[in-house]
This record gives C-alpha cells, structure tokens and sequence, in this order.
C-alpha cells in the first residue's frame, strides 16, 4: 500500500469515531473530515517512490479535494495548513458522501444504515472514485469516465472509448478508467484491451454480471468475466455487479492486483481456490452480499437462510491481505473455520452484522490484527470463549462492539493494548473497578445506549490515559463524589440523555464544562495537532481525533453556534472577528458566585474538572425535580436562605446526636458479648500464646530431630497423620493398607502413637518433631475440629520455622473456596495437593482413578526421602 500503515488507522479510525460523536451535536461532520483525510492521503501517498510517475502526477495535479460537484470548498494553503472557508451542506448526488445515519433521537434507524469500521478506510482507499462509479479526478490525458451511459454492450462502450481517445490525440496513457452503471451483461474485453498496457484503477461496478441462461457456469469460466491481460491493474471495482459465482479464472488476468472491491453481489460461495491467482491482494471487500430473490430455489433458500459458505482454505492464498471487510454478509456457520487460515499480516477486520454463532478460541490466532469490528452480532455476543481474543491481545488496538446484546465484559481483561473500545447500544447494567482495570492504554471508551447507572467507588482510577467517555443515554440520575473523582482525569465527557435527578452539583458541573470549552483556545489547538501530525506520525494517540472534531465543528455558521450556545449567555460575550464571518472570540467573564461550586472543588482535593461536554444540548440535559422535567440550564441555585441554614444545621446535629449514639450502644454490646464469651476468648488466646511460643522453639527442635533420625531411628516417624475422628474409616481401610502394610513406611496416627498422660498439645509437638513428614487430610470435619486447625497452623510453621517442606495435602472431599480457612487457603497456593476420588462414577473408572491416586502418592513420599527399610516405628 502506499500510505504508511500507522497514519492511516490514526486518520481512518479517527474518522470513525469522530463522526459517531459529533452527530449528538446535530451536526454530521464525516463529509468535512472525510476531505481532510483524502488530502492527507494523497500527500502521504505522493512520497512512494514505487508508485507509477503518471499516476503520481495525476493526483498532484488534477486532485479535487471536495470532487467537482460539491457545496463545500476549502482552501489549503502554501504552507499545508488546512483553513476551513464556508460549510454549506452535505455533498451531493454526485458524490461519494455519506447520508446521514441518525434520528433526531441519535439511533440507527436499521442495522443497514450501520457504518462499519472498515467502510471509512474503503473511502479513503478508493481515492480515484465515487462510490456511484463516476471518477473523482478530472484529468483527461490519463483517466476517462465513461459512466452512467447506458449502452448495454462492449461494442457501443468501445466506440464511446474511441471518441474519446480521439479527442485526446490518441497517444495518452490511461491510468484510471471508468464503465460503471451502463448495463453491461459481460466485461468489456475490447474495450478494456484497447487500454491494458498502462491501466491501474478499474471500476465496472454496477453492471448486471449474474449467473443466467446464457451466462452458464462450467468447471473453468464464467463467461462475464473475461479480462484482457491487466499486468499493472493494481485496483478493481466490481461491487453492485449482481455476480452470484467466482471462479479463479476470473482474476487469471489481473495477476499483481492489490485492491478487489466486491460489495453488494450475491455470492452462494467462495471456493478454496477462489484468490489464488491474485497472491498480492491486500485489500478484500466482500461486504453486503447476501443473496435475494423472489422465487429461490432450494439452494438459494439454504443460501438465505444460513449464509455464504466460504471454504477452509479461501484466504490461505493471500499472503499479503491486510484489510477484509465482510460486514453485512450473512455467513454460514462452517465459514468459521476460513477465518483460522487468514494472513499474517492481516490487520483490519470487520464482521459487523455477519451473524456470527460463536467467537471461538482459534478465530484470529494467525493475525496481527489492530483494528475489528464485531458490531451486530448478538449470537456471537453470548457465546464468547474464554480465550477468544488471545491470538491478538498484544496487537489489538481499535474494537467495535456495539448493538450485539452484550452484558457479560470479563473477556475485556486481556485486551490491555486496546486504545479505543466502543461497546455502544448493548445492555451494560453496571461497571465496576475490575471491569476495565486491565485497560491501562484505553483512550476512548464508548458505553453509549446501554444500561450502566451510578457507581460509588471508583471505576477509571487505572485507566491513567483514558481521554473521553461516552455515557449518552443510560440509565444515570446523580453524579456520585466517587464518579466525578473518575471524570477529572478526562479531557471529554458526554453524559446527555440520562435521568437525572435535578441537583445544584448537576448544574455546577455542566457550568464548569461550558466555562471549560469557551476557555479553551480550539480554533489555535486545532491548528497545532494539525501541524504537529504532518511531521511526527502518533499512531497511539486519539487527542488528534478528537481535536479535530471541535476545530471543525467551530467551522459552523456563527448565529448556529451562538444558538446552539445559549447557556453561555450568562458567562460569555461572543465578538465576530472583522472582516471574517466564519471566525470569532471568546472571551470568558468571570463566574458569579464562585462559592457555589465549591464542595465540587472539595470533593476533588481542590482542583478543577478539566474535561468538556462535547455532546452538550440544552434540550438534552434534563433532569427531574419530583415530576417536573426541566433542563439542566434552567434549575434555580441561588444562595440558601437563612431557614435553610438552620434545617441544614440542625439536620447536621441529628446526625452527629445519632451516630454518637450509636456508639455507644455499639461499646455496650461489644463489652457484654466479651463477658459472656470469655472463656472462648482466653481458650484462643492461650492457643496464640502457645503457638507463637512454638515458632520460637521450632529452629531448635529441627536440629534435635536430625539428631535423634542418627541416634535413635526408632523414635522416628515418616508420616504424622493429621485427621479428623469421623475419617477414621478412611484410616484404617485405605491409607494403613496401602502405605504402612505394604511399604513399611511408619505412621503416626493419634489414637495409636499419643502418649497416655501427656497433654495432647505437647503430644502432638513431640510427635510432629519426631516425624518426617506431615500429611494433612482435608474434609469438611477437619476444617470443623478445633484440634485439627491447631495441627494445621503448626504444619505451616514448620514449614518456614524448621525449614520442613515436607508437607502432603490430601483432599478427601472438595471444599467450597467459601469455606476455606485462610490457612488452608494459603497452603493450596504454595503447595501441590491430591484428591481421593469421589464415589460418583461409574466402578471401572473409579478404580483406575484410585490405582492413580496411589502410584502418585507412594511417588511423592520416595521424592521426599522416605526410606522403608529404615523406617520401623
């Protein structure tokens, strides 16, 4: 591709969500910035060496920034910096502007109108056309538009090409050609030889290329698509061609093609083999090809039903495809497996509204990709793996998730990469702290159109570089301390068209806002991130994105602005600027009565909210007070009477009288539980005496029993068995058969080694130094016995204290993670434990399981040093 990979996401995705949250402002900005990009484009793309010199020339010379039939016309000056002149409307027919997509309401009026994110860089792409097929160059010595003409066949389009290159001396090198919507049946052989020598952009995009009577399918040809030989054809359109069938003879012709653009046909399938004669494609857009008809057979029922088939191995023969685009396309659920074949070096994907079943483990695993988009797909939404996203966690950058039914988020945590994240029109109830935690680079999130309400701890606080949240209609009513704490970091904050509750703190917020954005000095920032991208390329950075959307959107007409501003009427003077009617100042007026917006600055440590309403409406900002809605800008906060300091004051003392009560009452409960359970109390801290002098004398006993292992070996034990009395059984039928009967390995069980007379607690610190290993036997009685967790708690000291790692953990039932001791707890994450296995399976493989369990716990105690032989208690 000719423009660097990097400027091209900050710009084409930059795009994307600029247009999504400039629409809440009423106006639709994607036509202004879709010809800033275009002039970016071309200068970036100009500076390609390998680019052809005719066609470098072409678009240094003939290119019309805003296309020959536009209403908008800007001016780029000497220097290269862009200056915005006059914006009138929308492009016209002729153009390749896009309508726009939002109600009144801000809501997708259907899931076709949807932009995804890949729609944006196919605009940008395709440079040198309209999406209507028509050119948007007007150099006649190198391209030649023979669109819109309606001459139905190669002969009639060939003489019109004759004509042309008549006028034109015949000698000129064609680079760019155009025979779109002119009812061709077949690709015009003749005429497309009569220029193949030098041609690179191609487009016959609305001709009627089906499968039909005399258009017959065979093993090697599909008689529409019959190219001449293309050898420099870089770029083709045969979008809105109807084409139901493609065969690899179709591209046979077109070897170095680089960009094939094939939306809005038909296809049934794509064949394994369908791209293997184009190995340098890297653009692939198979976008809206969902078949319709009406009388389909039953194939072309299947077809509607389930969606296109694409075979394993489609895309195994693109090596270099960086960007597919399949939005819109309804795809079988065997297509799934293609996607696990896809390029290395693969970097944009979009599958919105492709009704995809599942999100499985191995999707993505051979790209690098940076950009996708799964918006639209609600199956997918409730059926995501737990790995899903692994394959491209580091090198994810941009992700759409939007109008698919999500509630669930936990797969989010291993995108740490993400710079942008828009989960938009799902049903998010709430977000806590653990829900974006792990998005440490994330700069703009969208969780517009859900359900998320007030939060009272802080949710962004590890979200340092998190620059602009979207939290348009939701479900919020207050703006917690906790919640504005999160929203001073932002620099971009919208929060229209939730409930609110009206409150002075609401209106102060939306003030400060205000008083933040007519502060701010847009038209020059504007200017210097302009500047400042043609000579440093920041490809992790969405402040150039979002800038970009203010500095145009102070472009408009300056009596819409002034009336789309009246709440800064009261705090704000605006002067036109002499001489120009598209510019004007600011300049801010102090704030009345700074003293009410005080506890804001309270509440944040004293510091000042930084971040602007972009999104800000009069009419959108509402709140209710009791039933009465009423906008924001409306609500009364005047200084408190002197009887509303008094409810205030006393209302305070109620509450100060009550939670002194309260402690007291706490003190007196408290004092007469201790009386009533003192024995308990002097019974735990006597075992806390006991243990901790225990930990001191540990060192010493360690030594002693390496002594008395070499003096006295029979006084030593290999296992001191730690169990509860209800697992006796257990005991006696399955661990003395299998270990001390069988391998003369030595135990040391209570009820038969403890010392008659001697306290159990000086028993079982005898027996445990005499001991060379510890095994535990966890069951739900264990946990319960008072003895059994005191044995426990010295297994672990043991283990730190006298440097004894030998510790076994056998689990004779599973414990609820609830239910765990924190010592237990402790112990199951520094060492590793085995499981008798339960009496719920069928007796064959119980039995194996148990053979196992054995072989695995006779193993551990030889890696412990166990020796039978010497081991004879």
């Amino acid at each position: 591709m000719y423009i660097p990979d990097k400027l091209f996401a900050i710009i084409l995705i930059g795009n994307f969500l600029i247009d999504s949250y400039t629409i809440a402002n009423g106006v639709h900005f994607k036509n202004i910035f879709h010809n800033h990009l275009r002039y970016n484009y071309f200068k970036a793309k100009n500076k390609n060496k390998n680019q052809p010199s005719v066609a470098n020339k072409l678009k240094n010379s003939t290119y019309m920034p805003y296309g020959k039939n536009m209403n908008e016309h800007a001016n780029f000056s000497t220097n290269g910096k862009f200056k915005m002149k006059t914006i009138a409307s929308n492009f016209d027919d002729n153009s390749d502007g896009l309508r726009s997509l939002v109600s009144a309401g801000g809501q997708f009026k259907d899931k076709s109108d949807y932009i995804c994110l890949l729609e944006h860089i196919k605009s940008a792409q395709l440079w040198w056309t309209y999406s209507n097929g028509t050119l948007r160059v007007a150099e006649p010595n190198t391209s030649i538009d023979i669109s819109h003409l309606n001459l139905h066949t190669d002969v009639r389009l060939y003489a019109a090409l004759q004509n042309k290159l008549t006028a034109l001396g015949h000698k000129k090198e064609i680079v760019i050609f155009s025979g779109a919507y002119n009812n061709l049946t077949s690709v015009p052989y003749k005429t497309l030889q009569t220029i193949s020598k030098h041609l690179l952009y191609l487009t016959i995009s609305g001709n009627n290329f089906p499968l039909s009577s005399l258009n017959t399918r065979t093993d090697d040809l599909v008689a529409w698509a019959t190219f001449p030989s293309l050898p420099k054809l870089i770029e083709l359109d045969l979008s809105h061609c109807g084409i139901e069938y493609i065969l690899p003879s179709v591209f046979q012709n077109v070897p170095n093609l680089q960009k094939l653009f094939m939306s809005h046909n038909k296809f049934f399938a794509l064949s394994f083999d369908t791209f293997v004669k184009i190995p340098y494609l890297e653009y692939l857009d198979i976008s809206f090809n969902n078949y319709e008809s009406t009388r389909p057979n039953l194939e072309e029922i299947l077809h509607i039903n389930y969606g296109i088939t694409i075979e394993q191995y489609t895309f195994t023969f693109l090596p270099e495809l960086k960007y597919l685009d399949l939005s819109h396309t309804k795809l079988a659920g065997s297509s799934l497996v293609a996607f696990t074949q896809l390029s290395g070096k693969l970097k944009y994907l979009s599958l919105c509204y492709t009704d995809l079943p599942v999100i499985g483990n191995e999707l993505f695993k051979s790209t690098v990709l940076e950009g996708l988009d799964l918006s639209g797909n609600t199956y997918a939404a409730n059926n995501i793996m737990d790995n899903a996203f692994q394959g491209v966690s580091d090198t994810l950058l941009y992700l759409f998730f939007e109008r698919s039914n999500l509630k669930n988020l936990r797969w989010v945590e291993r995108l740490g990469k993400l710079l942008i994240l828009s989960l938009a029109g799902n049903n998010i109830n709430t977000i806590s702290f653990d829900t974006f935690r792990s998005l440490h680079d994330v700069e703009l999130l969208d969780l517009s159109s859900n359900h998320v309400g007030n939060w009272y701890s802080r949710v962004f606080i590890e979200n340092v570089n998190l620059k602009a949240l979207n939290l348009r209609d939701n479900n919020i009513n207050i703006v917690t301390t906790e919640m504005l704490k999160d929203f001073n970091t932002l620099d971009y904050l919208s929060l229209g068209h939730n409930n609110f509750i009206c409150d002075c703190m609401l209106k102060d917020i939306v003030d400060i806002a205000i008083a933040n954005y007519y502060n701010s000095d847009c038209d020059q920032f504007g200017k210097r991130r302009m500047e400042k991208l043609s000579k440093e390329i920041q490809p992790r950075s969405s402040e150039f994105w979002i800038a970009s959307s203010k500095y145009f959107s102070k472009s408009e007409d300056d009596s819409l602005q002034i009336e789309k501003r009246k709440t800064a009427r009261r705090r704000f003077k605006i002067h036109l600027t002499a001489g120009s009617k598209a510019n004007y100042a600011i300049r801010p007026l102090h704030l009345p009565n700074i003293e009410t917006i005080a506890p804001i600055y309270d509440k944040l440590n004293g510091t000042s909210p930084r971040f602007q309403l972009f999104d800000y409406e009069e009419e959108h900002y509402w709140c209710f007070n009791e039933t009465e809605r009423r906008t924001v800008i409306t609500l009364n906060c005047q200084q408190s009477s002197i009887v509303e300091e008094i409810t205030n004051y006393l209302h305070s003392l109620t509450i100060y009288v009550s939670i002194s009560i309260g402690t007291v009452i706490v003190l007196v409960l408290v004092a007469i539980l201790i009386y009533f359970k003192r024995w308990h109390l002097f019974y735990y801290y006597t075992s806390l005496r006991s243990a901790t002098l225990l930990s001191r004398a540990f060192k010493k006993r360690a030594d002693k029993f390496i002594i008395s292992a070499h003096n006295c070996p029979n006084m030593i034990y290999d296992l001191f068995i730690s169990y509860c009395q209800s697992d006796r059984n257990w005991i006696l039928q399955e661990l003395l058969p299998n270990i001390e009967d069988t391998n003369e390995i030595s135990l040391c069980l209570h009820e038969r080694d403890f010392q008659i007379g001697v306290t159990i607690l000086d028993n079982i610190m005898s027996c445990m130094d005499r001991s060379r290993a510890i095994m535990l036997l966890i069951s739900s009685n264990f946990l319960l016995s008072h003895w059994c967790q005191f044995e426990m708690y010295l297994a672990q000291h043991s283990i730190f204290d006298a440097s004894k790692n030998h510790l076994i953990i056998v689990f004779l039932e599973d414990i609820p993670k609830d239910k765990r001791p924190k010592t237990l707890q402790y112990l199951m994450q520094i060492k590793t434990y085995i499981k008798w296995p339960s009496d719920g399976k069928n007796t064959t493989k119980l039995s194996e399981e148990r053979k196992i369990f054995w072989k695995r716990l006779k193993r551990a105690l030889i890696n412990i040093g166990l020796n039978p032989v010497e081991s004879k208690a």
